[in-house]
Order: C-alpha cells, then sequence, then structure tokens
C-alpha cells in the first residue's frame, strides 16, 4: 500500500511539474511567439517599403533632367513673344507678320498695334494688319501664323474681294484676277517681367 501511495503521489507530482512546465512554457513562449510574428511582419513591411522607396530614387534623376528641360524651357520663354516691354514686344510682332506676309507672297497695307492687357504673369499684345493678295496667299499667310514662333493666335479675319481687270476694259472675264483684301487681328503673349 505505501507503495501505491508513493506510486500515486509521484504521478501526481508529476502531473502537476508537467502542467506547471507547459504553463510556464505557455507564459513565455507564446508572448515570444507573437513578437516574432509583429516583427516578421513589420520587416515584410519595411521590405516593401525599402522596394518602393528603391523605385522612387531610380526615377529621381530622369525626373530632375526632365524638370531641369521644362525649367530652362519656361526661362528661354519658348512660344512667347520677346520684348523689354508691351511696346516693343508689339513692334516685334509687327515685323514677324510683316516678314510672313512677305515670305507668302502678299503685299502688305497697314499694321497697328493694339493696346496690350496684363493677364497675371502674361501680357496679351496684338496687332491689327491689312494685306492684299490672292488664296494661296491667304493659305500661306494663315499657315505661316499657325506654325510660327513665338505662338501666335488670329483673333478676326476679315476678306473681301476685288477684281481687278487685266488689259483693256472689254477683256474677257478668265483675264479678270480676284484679289483678296484681308484685314485680320493676329495676337500673342509675352512673359510679364514686372509681375514675376
Amino acid at each position: 500500500m505505501p507503495n501505491r501511495f508513493f506510486s500515486r503521489s509521484r504521478l501526481q507530482a508529476l502531473l502537476i511539474l508537467l502542467v506547471l512546465a507547459v504553463g510556464v512554457a505557455a507564459v513565455t513562449l507564446l508572448p515570444l511567439r507573437t513578437a516574432f510574428v509583429r516583427l516578421d511582419e513589420s520587416i515584410a513591411d519595411l521590405e516593401f517599403r525599402l522596394q518602393k522607396y528603391e523605385a522612387m530614387a531610380l526615377l529621381e534623376l530622369p525626373l530632375k533632367t526632365q524638370l531641369a528641360g521644362l525649367t530652362s524651357r519656361q526661362e528661354s520663354a519658348e512660344g512667347l513673344l520677346q520684348g523689354e516691354s508691351q511696346a516693343i514686344a508689339g513692334a516685334n510682332l509687327q515685323a514677324l507678320f510683316k516678314q510672313i506676309v512677305l515670305n507668302a507672297g502678299g503685299r502688305l497695307e497697314s499694321t497697328q498695334v493694339l493696346p496690350g492687357s496684363a493677364a497675371g504673369v502674361m501680357d496679351w499684345i496684338g496687332i491689327r494688319a491689312q494685306f492684299s493678295g490672292n488664296i494661296e496667299t491667304l493659305q500661306r499667310v494663315l499657315y505661316g501664323i499657325e506654325f510660327s514662333q513665338p505662338i501666335l493666335f488670329v483673333d478676326m479675319i476679315e476678306i473681301r474681294t476685288k477684281r481687278i481687270r487685266r488689259g483693256r476694259r472689254n477683256s474677257p472675264p478668265q483675264e479678270q484676277t480676284q484679289i483678296l483684301s484681308v484685314s485680320l487681328e493676329v495676337s500673342g503673349y509675352r512673359r510679364n517681367e514686372e509681375s514675376s
């Protein structure tokens, strides 16, 4: 009997020891495992962020190059009329338009600079002009305006025809030529240096 009692108490002591060891292990190892899981998630998140930042760093040089190009283009005022003032820019626009008309084979009859207006950092510069020529001349002038540098706009256009006879008064109709008298307003913009 004492042997049985001893064996039973020994078994109970072992069982209590085992439960106590499992309890201690659970109390200490479970928070450790949770901490490791959290650390693994944090490492994965940081690796993902690192990949994103490395990809962004690879974009930095091309973006800086593109920014430098845009900045230099902005400083050069590409597409804008040049001139220290609205009056000078208007005179430059007149000279440019005269060259366009002459290159198109037209005859410039008059130009007048219109009063400019400021629109924020830009000044609107316009001219009113009148020239004459045939339909091909008009087409070449409009083409020259559309594809010129600086960028120009036709704000208003009025076209009238004039018949001109060649030779005698009683000449056949095929010898009459049709000349166009064109009045138009052309405008562009210049950077207003005072407001920038």
